[in-house]
C-alpha cells in the first residue's frame, strides 16, 4: 500500500475511535446575555477531576389559584430539568436550544462532559456514563423531596441518557426522560455517517466495529418503564436517520410517546412549533 494510503487509513481509524466525542472548549456565551440568572457548578469525580456546569434559574411563573399571595406568585417554578448536550456542543453553545425553558418557569441544569468547556479530563464513553450518574445525583439531592426531575438529552446526550436513566439509582426521582434526535446503536450511527462520504464509504463497516457499543441505547430503552418516555425526532435530520427513533420506540415499553418535528439535527428549538411540542408534553405531566 502506498505511504499516503497508510497515513490516510491511520487518520480515519483515529477519527473513528474518537467519533463519539468532539470536545468543544470555547464558551462564547453565558446565560446573562439572555437576562438569565445562573450559577457555576463544579463536581468532583471519583478519579479526582472537576466537571463544570451551570444552573440556570427559572423565571417564576404566576400562580392562578385564587387567594395566592404575592410571595407565592414570586416563588413558583414549573419544574427542574437536567439537560445532556450533544457531542459537538458545550454548556455555552447549546444555550440557543435550552435557555427559553427558563422563561417557561423551569430551573435548568447543564453540565459539560470531560474535555468540554471548563471540564477537566479526556472524553471517553465509560467515564462519561459514570459522570452522568454523578450529575443526576447532584441535581436530585438539591430538589425538594416532593419534586421529581425531568431528564432531557440531545443526540449523543440522549443516547447516553437512555442507559443512565435505565440503570440509575435515582430512577424513583425521575419524572420523565425526553430524548431529542437520539440514536439507537453506536456502531450503526457511525456506519450511517461514514456512508455519506464517498472516501469513507468502503470503510464504513470495518470502522464502525471499532466503536464501543457497550452502552447501546437499544439494549436499555426497554428498562426505562415505568418512567414515561418521550422520543422527539425529525424526519429531516441530516445526521440521525428516522429509523433510530422508530427502533427505540418499538423497543420501549409504555408509557411511551413519539413526536415528530420539523428540524435539522442541531437547531431543534429555534422554531416555536417544536418548542410547543415539548411544552405540551410537559404540561400533561403537571
Amino acid at each position: 500500500m502506498p505511504r499516503h494510503c497508510l497515513i490516510a487509513s491511520f487518520l480515519f481509524l483515529s477519527a473513528c475511535s474518537n467519533f463519539l466525542f468532539v470536545p468543544l472548549k470555547p464558551m462564547p456565551l453565558t446565560p446573562d446575555v439572555a437576562d438569565i440568572l445562573y450559577e457555576d457548578i463544579y463536581l468532583d469525580t471519583a478519579d479526582g477531576l472537576k466537571l463544570h456546569g451551570w444552573k440556570l434559574h427559572a423565571e417564576p411563573v404566576r400562580l392562578d389559584e385564587e387567594g395566592a399571595d404575592e410571595s407565592a406568585m414570586n416563588q413558583k417554578i414549573a419544574g427542574s430539568i437536567l439537560f445532556f448536550h450533544g457531542n459537538g456542543d458545550n454548556v455555552s453553545s447549546q444555550l440557543p436550544n435550552t435557555f427559553w425553558l427558563t422563561k417557561e418557569g423551569y430551573d435548568l441544569y447543564v453540565f459539560d462532559y470531560r474535555e468540554y468547556g471548563l471540564s477537566q479530563g479526556e472524553a471517553e464513553l465509560d467515564a462519561t456514563i459514570n459522570d452522568m450518574e454523578l450529575m443526576l445525583a447532584y441535581v436530585v439531592n438539591r430538589l425538594p423531596a416532593d419534586e421529581k426531575l425531568i431528564v432531557m438529552g440531545h443526540s449523543l446526550g440522549g443516547a447516553m441518557a437512555i442507559h443512565t436513566v435505565a440503570h440509575s439509582a435515582y430512577r424513583d426521582r425521575i419524572e420523565t426522560l425526553i430524548t431529542i434526535e437520539a440514536f439507537s446503536d453506536y456502531q450503526d450511527v457511525t456506519q450511517d455517517i461514514l456512508s455519506t462520504s464517498w472516501l469513507l464509504w468502503p470503510l464504513q463497516w470495518p470502522l464502525s466495529f471499532t466503536v464501543d457499543n457497550s452502552y447501546r441505547p437499544l439494549d436499555s430503552i426497554g428498562l426505562i418503564s415505568p418512567i414515561p418516555l418521550l422520543i422527539i425526532h425529525s424526519e429531516s435530520d441530516e445526521m440521525i436517520e428516522m429509523y433510530h427513533a422508530d427502533r427505540l420506540y418499538d423497543a420501549a415499553k409504555s408509557p411511551k410517546y413519539l413526536k415528530l418535528i420539523d428540524s435539522n439535527h442541531s437547531n431543534i428549538f429555534i422554531k416555536s412549533a417544536n418548542r410547543n411540542v415539548l411544552l405540551e408534553y410537559l404540561s400533561v405531566l403537571k
